[in-house]
């Protein structure tokens, strides 16, 4: 049953993906009559989102949000970025604002200008998209623009994917999506139902069997038991579109009063896929405070000790932090530098795979937000250059506050050597765009940027289910290896002083590793300053004056309201007698 409503773009990728499907995979990505067609079909779609109306008001919110990052991006001669980059940049923003992982874009252990010849077809399929859209730009420039372009087109074959679940819940009740529902009731049952076959795909396999479906649907806090706290968020995510529908029709008006037609239950499906992921972000949040909490406020190092990470469960606490060192070590968030005490790290735990609620699809995944990304969002809004000098970057990290780093703040002499050491193999510049600066990002905000892996580590982080299916084992710690490593970590302690806990002896590597290729002697030219950097600049300045001001107004308020009294006081001594004095002294 074909449904009524189906966004523009999202028709074009239905094309693209029955051309996909009869492909070669032998011959690249597609093979070469295939790989026409999708062109021809991509330049038509590229023209009607780079036209008027609604598809040009997405793209202009799209570079909105990605210019402050684009502009700092390393650019080739004609002024574009590379694929290695677009890649890098669509990552970033798809993680920072809408809290998904797309297969194919997403760091899967190679280097981001590389594409891994094992991957699934689909699973490419985004970044063929990039190699097509490149054809059609002269010279083959990624600009700005059709950076938006990219993230739009990756956004709608999500959105496709959700649209696929909802048509799939509609045939489950033998539901018309040329007609309206006829209550809110079954308005309420299409919406739990696809809740149901989009968080726990497993449960689709009960379409044809409504007795089961229903049961399953009673019974879905038992499995999910986040459940409840999401319907709740829906509620409010249809209570909100509700009140914009009223704002923008008649109030008066009956007309979609509820999400009876299949174009209105699209939309708020289309709301639901984009927001899941930061309301998911709000558990993730949470489980890093708790993560925090396991150790002391003296250590700052973004870091939990392994027997303390499953202290919990063995007191019985709680059975949330389970997974063996093995997969930890996967995720690349244990630190061994300690072999006696090995550490959690907490940014790359949160930000790993083993958090994230994988779709039916197997192209997106829901996972926890990078907040690093806000804080490189920020300085690249205020640099707006590839590479910076270390002193630019110590003045501005020092007013960034984080979630668990106070601002303003005078960065240690340690994060300042850093910086320098960076520079040295840059001619007297930071990329901004490395590993190096990513390793310095996380001894400058230890518990929100992640420990960038190894140069030369190559295997892509896994899920919970990839690690069972590949090493045929469990990613839960047997219980007995827990004691085993408390009492390893226990033992340890009494031989010795703890080791330092503070960012200053955190393990600094100088390998290197930029996003992409750049040429210092260009970027590295002396210029003028930046407009944004005079402004933070100036911002700071008018701060210290207008304090000052204050500070002098009061001055002059207290010396007038003290005036009358000094000069009382002097009429009081002038009236005294010496005697008076040595009387009173006496």
């Amino acid at each position: 049953m074909a449904p009524a409503f189906r966004p523009r773009s999202c028709s074009f990728l239905a094309a693209l993906l029955s051309l996909v499907g009869v492909a070669e995979a032998g011959h690249g990505f597609l093979g070469r009559m295939n790989r026409d067609l999708v062109s021809q079909q991509l330049q038509t779609e590229l023209m009607a989102l780079l036209g008027h109306g609604a598809s040009r008001e997405r793209l202009a919110r799209l570079e909105d949000v990605l210019r402050p990052m684009y502009v700092s991006l390393p650019k080739k001669k004609d002024g574009g970025i590379d694929q290695g980059m677009a890649r890098y940049a669509l990552n970033r923003y798809f993680s920072a604002h809408r809290g998904w992982h797309i297969t194919g874009i997403s760091y899967d252990g190679k280097r981001w200008n590389e594409s891994s010849p094992t991957m699934l077809l689909k699973s490419e399929m985004p970044a063929f998209i990039v190699e097509v859209l490149e054809e059609h730009v002269a010279h083959k420039r990624l600009g700005l623009g059709e950076l938006a372009v990219l993230a739009a087109t990756v956004e709608d074959l999500v959105r496709r994917e959700a649209f696929e679940v909802l048509t799939m819940v509609y045939e489950a009740y033998n539901l018309s999506t040329h007609e309206p529902l006829e209550n809110e009731v079954q308005e309420d049952l299409v919406i739990r139902t696809f809740m149901l076959f989009y968080t726990m795909p497993w449960s689709q396999k009960l379409r044809h069997n409504r007795t089961a479906l229903h049961e399953q649907l009673e019974s879905a806090h038992e499995d999910n038991p986040d459940w409840n706290v999401t319907m709740l968020w829906v509620e409010d995510l249809k209570g909100a579109i509700k009140y914009q529908r009223h704002a923008a029709h008649n109030p008066f008006s009956k007309k979609s009063a509820y999400f009876g037609t299949y174009p209105s239950m699209s939309h708020l499906v289309e709301q639901f896929i984009d927001g899941y992921g930061m309301f998911q972000d709000n558990q993730c949040r949470e489980l890093k405070n708790v993560l925090m909490d396991l150790e002391g406020w003296e250590r700052n190092d973004g870091r939990v000790l392994l027997s303390n990470f499953y202290s919990p469960y063995l007191q019985g606490i709680h059975h949330w932090f389970l997974e063996r060192p093995e997969y930890l070590r996967n995720l690349g968030s244990l630190d061994e530098t300690d072999p006696n005490r090995p550490s959690v790290i907490v940014p790359n735990y949160l930000y790993g795979r083993n958090f994230c609620m994988a779709t039916d699809s197997g192209i997106q995944s829901f996972c926890c937000v990078d907040q690093c990304n806000a804080l490189m969002e920020a300085l690249e809004r205020s640099i707006a250059h590839p590479v910076a000098s270390p002193g630019l970057i110590a003045e501005l990290v020092e007013a960034l506050p984080s979630d668990t780093v106070a601002a303003p703040r005078n960065l240690s002499s340690s994060l300042r050597w850093k910086l320098d050491t960076i520079a040295e193999q840059h001619g007297g510049h930071v990329p901004l765009h490395g590993r190096l600066f990513a390793q310095w990002m996380h001894h400058a905000f230890p518990n929100e940027c992640e420990q960038p892996r190894a140069v030369g580590v190559t295997e892509a982080p896994m899920t919970h289910d990839e690690w069972r299916a590949r090493r045929n084992s469990s990613t839960q710690v047997p219980k007995k290896v827990m004691q085993q490593l408390e009492d390893l970590a226990s033992n340890a302690s009494k031989a010795e002083d703890p080791t330092c806990q503070n960012e200053t002896c955190m393990a600094w590597t100088q390998e290197e590793e930029l996003v992409s290729d750049i040429d210092l002697r260009v970027l590295g030219r002396p210029r003028a300053e930046w407009p944004q950097i005079q402004e933070h600049r100036l911002r700071r300045t008018l701060r210290s004056l207008a304090m000052c001001g204050v500070a002098a107004a009061l001055i002059a308020i207290m010396f007038d309201a003290l005036r009358p009294l000094g000069s009382r006081f002097s009429r009081q001594v002038a009236k005294r007698s010496p005697y008076d004095i040595d009387d009173h002294s006496s």
